[in-house]
This record gives structure tokens, sequence and C-alpha cells, in this order.
């Protein structure tokens, strides 16, 4: 009898590959979103640090120009907080947008897995069907040639 052949394996190839290039996708759009978290953490840590520095320096005199440059930094850190927080919110739709097409994708893949899976075992139950046909005759024609 012949091999198992699947005739839907190379769709079958096709939806891993699918499969694996939007893990790719995902993977990119992730570490942009680390990456971000990383900038606004960052961002967050330089305000802390001149905090505690502007906080060393009221311990004397009041400098008015110093405090004026204080807030125009403190102002210029939160803007590009604050856009940083909104990049990350759009990263963040961006991010389960090709999560979804990855669900979408692996879906599907299991799918044609399912698929082969089935005629697989039917082309086993054949197999042996016709291999115990055989068998039954073999042993059909020995047990007559034996009376």
């Amino acid at each position: 009898m012949s091999r198992f052949k699947y005739r839907f394996e190379k769709i079958l190839s096709y939806r891993g590959h699918q499969e694996k290039q939007k893990q790719r996708k995902l993977a990119e759009v992730r570490k942009l979103e680390q990456a971000q978290n990383d900038k606004i953490s960052g961002v967050m840590k330089d305000r802390s640090r001149t905090q505690r520095k502007e906080a060393e320096q009221l311990t004397g005199t009041l400098n008015p120009v110093c405090l004026t440059g204080y807030s125009r930094y403190y102002l210029k850190l939160k803007q590009v907080e604050l856009t940083g927080r909104e990049l990350l919110q759009q990263i963040g739709v961006e991010v389960e947008k090709r999560r979804q097409a990855l669900v979408e994708a692996t879906r599907q893949k299991k799918m044609y897995e399912k698929l082969k899976e089935r005629h697989l075992e039917r082309f086993n139950h054949e197999y042996n069907l016709a291999l115990q046909k055989e068998n039954d005759e073999i042993g059909q024609q020995v047990f007559l040639r034996n009376n």
C-alpha cells in the first residue's frame, strides 16, 4: 500500500510560516513597548534625582533663577512623560492587534493540524483493514491447501 500523503501539507506549512511571522511582528512591537516603558521610567528617575538635588539647594538662600530653571525642567519632563505614555498607549493597542492576529494564525494552523491527524488516523485504519484482509486471504488459502 502507498505511503500517507497529506494533500494540504503545503497549506499547513504556509500557515506555520504565517504564524512565525506574526510571532516576530508581535515580538517587535513588544520590544518597542518595553523600550518605551524603560524611557518613561528613566524620565521618572531623572525627575526624582532632580527633586533631591533641588531639595539640597533649598537649605540656604533661595535663588529665583535656579527655581525657574527647575520649574521649566519639571514641565519638560512632564511633557516628555505624557507624550511617552500616549505613545505607550498606542503601542499597547498595536500589541493587542498583533496578538489577535497571532491567535487567529495559530487557530488556522491548528485547524489544518487536526485535519492532518484525522486523515492519518483514517489512512492507518484503512491500511490496517487492507492488511487484515490480505492476511485473512493468505490464511484461507493455506487452510484450503491443507484440506
